[in-house]
């Protein structure tokens, strides 16, 4: 029968929590040289436990290291077994060494509290400086988080603003700045985007007029880009940065197109939107320093607001639009890289009852909404045509 490895392992398992120990090993050995790696590690894990509690912690743990070395899904839970069988025997640097193993290969929700135990296990044996970064990973410090998108895009906006600047002639780098031939061909503007020149609504996101703009965006983006992007990773976190500036500039063009528009604080919106969404409604397990920024951020937002609304000359749509992106992704998408209250229940076989998202129904999400800025674009050229 096809699934009957998956049902002889189902039986170990079950006689295994019924306390049927030997019967348990003796169903579940032929198991262990499968050739599906899922499969063999999993009656491994099972029969190291077995072995456990029959007080054989010797075969014990060269079962879990029989798991461990099968790779695959499990191998991170044979890893964490044989650290923690380690740690019983008094062998604390080889029990630094599989907690090591395990974090290299634990899912993301599993890291911080394996980098809690790592601390603990450094600590004890004298090494402080070591101990203090894995305390740090453990209560999710973003300082030393390298926020490589986020870096990426606060040097192209300010290398495209130096070199706008001295096209411009030096006009550019005032306060209130001055046009250059960059952002002439850039800018945010209905008309030229019905005419063709679709790159505008890209390209604005990425100039700035004058140093007060430019400085007050790359700071914001400085404070909270690399909370989000380690909140969502690299790759996840660009999409968002992408599509909540095409949000800013596609209401800009379908409310106030004969208005040109420019900078990267519909983005930035958008990063507020989506932190504070997602700060209010995932219970996210953060660390302090992501804690006070993001609890600071309903505020900033009332604030921001209020300047957009008050102050003349500010592009209303471009802030509206990428906030709404922002909020929208948020309610849709929870962080993939930062455990949540939800995430830690578990079900009385140890797993966990809240699912992760699959990559294929998260990439389904952002195509959604990039669809809907692209519907939002057709109608907004089909008017000005």
């Amino acid at each position: 029968m096809a699934d009957e490895p998956q049902q002889r392992l189902a039986e170990g398992q079950r006689l295994l929590d019924a306390g049927d120990l030997d019967a348990a090993v003796q169903i579940l050995a032929p198991l262990t040289g499968h050739p599906d790696a899922e499969l063999s590690a999993a009656a491994w894990l099972a029969i190291g436990d077995a072995r456990y509690r029959l007080d054989d912690e010797a075969d014990a743990l060269a079962a879990w290291r029989q798991a461990a070395g099968r790779g695959g899904s499990n191998a991170w839970l044979g890893w964490r077994k044989v650290a923690e069988q380690e740690v019983r025997d008094g062998h604390l640097e080889e029990a630094v060494t599989a907690y090591r193993e395990a974090d290299r290969r634990a899912p993301s929700e599993e890291r911080g509290a394996i980098a809690n135990r790592i601390a603990w296990l450094l600590k004890e044996t004298g090494h402080d400086f070591a101990s203090r970064r894995q305390f740090n990973r453990a209560r999710g410090a973003y300082a030393s988080y390298q926020a490589v998108v986020t870096w990426a895009i606060i040097a192209i906006n300010v290398l495209v603003f130096v070199v706008d600047g001295a096209l411009s002639g030096g006009s550019g780098f005032s306060l209130g700045g001055g046009s250059g031939p960059l952002m002439a061909a850039g800018y945010v503007y209905g008309p030229d985007v019905a005419n063709g020149e679709w790159w505008r609504l890209i390209t604005g996101a990425f100039l700035h007029l004058g140093l007060l703009h430019i400085g007050f965006n790359m700071y914001a983006l400085w404070l909270f880009g690399p909370i989000i992007e380690q909140m969502y990773g690299h790759v996840e976190f660009g999409v968002i940065y992408l599509l909540c500036a095409l949000g800013g500039n596609v209401l800009t063009i379908l409310a106030a197109p004969n208005v040109p528009a420019l900078g990267a604080s519909g983005a930035i919106f958008g990063l507020f939107g989506l932190g504070f969404i997602v700060s209010r409604r995932r219970h996210l397990l953060l660390g302090p320093q992501a804690r006070a920024m993001l609890s600071r951020i309903g505020m900033l937002l009332v604030l921001n607001l209020i300047i957009t609304f008050s102050v003349p000359f500010i592009s209303w749509t471009g802030h509206v639009g990428g906030l709404a992106v922002g909020a929208v992704i948020g309610l849709l998408l929870a962080p993939a890289n930062v455990p949540t209250l939800g995430g830690m229940w578990r079900a009385p076989d140890g797993s966990l009852l809240a699912r992760r998202i699959s990559p294929s129904l998260r990439a389904s999400a952002y195509l959604l909404v990039a669809a809907v800025l692209v519907l939002g674009t057709y109608f907004a050229v089909q008017q000005l045509a």
